[in-house]
């Protein structure tokens, strides 16, 4: 029977739709806890082991000490989010004595949440909530595709990547308040260069004619003539690299696309390593693959799109302008392109507007939110939750995996049927997704 009202009660216990492997609430939720533990640590020793590493330098026993400290308490926010979750709803449903379309999911999750992320530390929890706002965002517009409110935009993801780089871009061009100071910034620095902020000078390294001469590498000695003659070539004193604008563009270029084509092809290595080790022919095949270079492409095309665009700006207009990072940024970022993903478009659209949200606050042109992060975190993963049990295949299959390693695969043995009655065919579209990542559920222990 159809619920036609989605906030009319359904008669079902916790017992029928939670956990319906045990009688007992205590034993779900000690389930769930021991389930989340291990994974938990996975996630993070994985996720500050890299963080350390990436740093480049030999950890003193401070370093170490702090990673071991993070770890176990970014563990413990996502373990009791968990355990939080299960014990909340079947709370509710005693004290309500029946569930209604915000009991099933969205409320119990929204409360477990709050207690969650206040285990977290305060420094991690912007990035948190910005990770979930943006799958919550995707999946809110998945369903509005799913029910036909909305028709899909074909490259709708190169659109949004493009304008909000250039956005991005623009306050880059400028970083004197100290709501533009994002660690978002960094890695543009590292992508179209640090020349490009406005407070840079030309002081460093100017060009060298004949510099390939001190060279001990005879057979590469055209490469760098043709380098140290295109470095004089172009060049535009109102531009703020050293060099000549040909050379500049092309050492983004170049620079970019190699530092995209290893790391893309590093990884590549690294999943078929087995596969590798068995057939050493395969590595030729996977080095010179397409899709081993579209982060090089994109990375690179972005670099040189943006340096080229700027520079030509400049030329035409005479003078150097922040406002030129605009077009500049909109037109590099259709190199997204080689690289489209939902997933990075989002986190930059979402990174746009806390900055232009962090800025209007600074100018007393919009209220400050205290505790704005811990709150989107709490309402984006409630509409996760919610997602996840009443329409999984509108979730994004990455997220549904990580829900299922937290769970244990409990997230699928929790009863969708009692759920049809709201009219969203919740046990159907949990077979589909079941269908699709090819799993099996097992029996709780």
């Amino acid at each position: 029977m159809i619920v036609h009202s989605k906030f009319v009660t359904i008669p079902h216990t916790c017992v029928e739709y939670v956990h319906p492997w045990t009688n007992s609430c205590a034993a779900a939720s000690t389930g769930l806890l021991l389930a989340a533990i291990p994974e938990a640590l996975r996630i993070y020793i994985t996720a500050y082991t890299l963080a350390l590493l990436m740093r480049g330098k030999i950890p003193s026993k401070k370093d170490i000490k702090r990673t071991i400290l993070g770890i176990l308490q970014s563990s413990a926010f996502l373990t009791c989010h968990a355990f939080g979750y299960s014990m909340v709803n079947c709370l509710l449903r005693r004290i309500l004595g029946h569930y209604n379309f915000l009991t099933v999911s969205f409320l119990p999750c929204f409360i477990s949440s709050i207690f969650a992320i206040l285990v977290e530390r305060p420094s991690r929890r912007s990035l948190l909530s910005l990770y979930v706002t943006n799958v919550a965002s995707e999946t809110l517009y998945r369903m509005a595709v799913y029910r036909g409110l909305i028709r899909p935009i074909q490259f709708g993801e190169v659109l949004i990547f493009s304008l909000s780089t250039s956005f991005l871009l623009y306050f880059f061009r400028n970083q004197q308040s100290d709501s533009f100071r994002d660690s978002i910034f960094s890695l543009f620095r590292f992508v179209v260069g640090r020349h490009e902020e406005m407070n840079d000078d030309k002081s460093e390294s100017s060009p060298v004619p004949g510099s390939s001469q001190i060279r001990n590498l005879n057979f590469f000695d055209p490469v760098f003539h043709f380098a140290d003659w295109l470095k004089l070539q172009t060049l535009n004193p109102c531009c703020p690299h050293p060099f000549g604008c040909a050379y500049y563009a092309a050492q983004g270029l170049t620079k970019l696309f190699a530092v995209g084509y290893g790391l893309q092809l590093s990884l590549k290595i690294l999943i078929h390593s087995k596969r590798i080790m068995k057939h050493p022919r395969l590595l030729p095949k996977i080095m010179i693959r397409p899709d081993t270079m579209k982060l090089g492409a994109f990375l690179g095309g972005f670099s040189f799109l943006f340096r080229a665009v700027s520079c030509s700006l400049r030329k035409l207009y005479g003078r150097d302008d922040q406002k030129f990072a605009i077009p500049a940024g909109f037109l590099a970022g259709f190199s997204f392109f080689f690289y489209r993903d939902n997933t990075i478009a989002l986190y930059v659209m979402w990174k746009t507007f806390q900055i232009l949200y962090n800025r209007g606050a600074e100018k007393k042109m919009l209220p400050e939110l205290p505790q704005a992060s811990v709150f989107f975190h709490c309402l984006s993963t409630a509409i996760l939750f919610h997602a996840a049990l009443l329409e999984p295949h509108n979730l994004r299959p990455s997220y549904w995996r990580f829900l299922l390693g937290m769970s244990g695969e409990r997230v699928a043995r929790m009863d969708r049927k009692c759920l049809d009655a709201f009219g969203l065919e919740s046990s159907k579209s949990l077979e589909l997704v079941l269908s699709r990542t090819k799993i099996e559920t097992r029996p709780v222990l």
